[in-house]
């Protein structure tokens, strides 16, 4: 997938080297709509949905200032 999205890009570069601004801004497009797919794809989990582990907003512990007020 992600040399398709590369592929996008490199083709929207040199469309745009070329002077061919329609076809650089659809493989531009093209390729956004790659990498927007491939993120989904990434985040998409079957027991939870679609979840950021990295982005944990719960309370674990971390001795940080949400833990310092919460034990205050």
């Amino acid at each position: 997938m992600m040399i398709l999205i590369f592929a996008a890009m490199t083709a929207a570069l040199a469309a745009a080297a070329l002077g061919l601004r329609r076809l650089g801004a659809a493989a531009l497009l093209a390729g956004l709509v790659l990498s927007a797919g491939l993120f989904l794809f990434e985040i998409h989990s079957r027991e939870d949905g679609f979840a950021m582990p990295w982005l944990s907003t719960r309370g674990e512990g971390t001795g940080g200032a949400a833990g310092r007020d919460a034990v205050a």
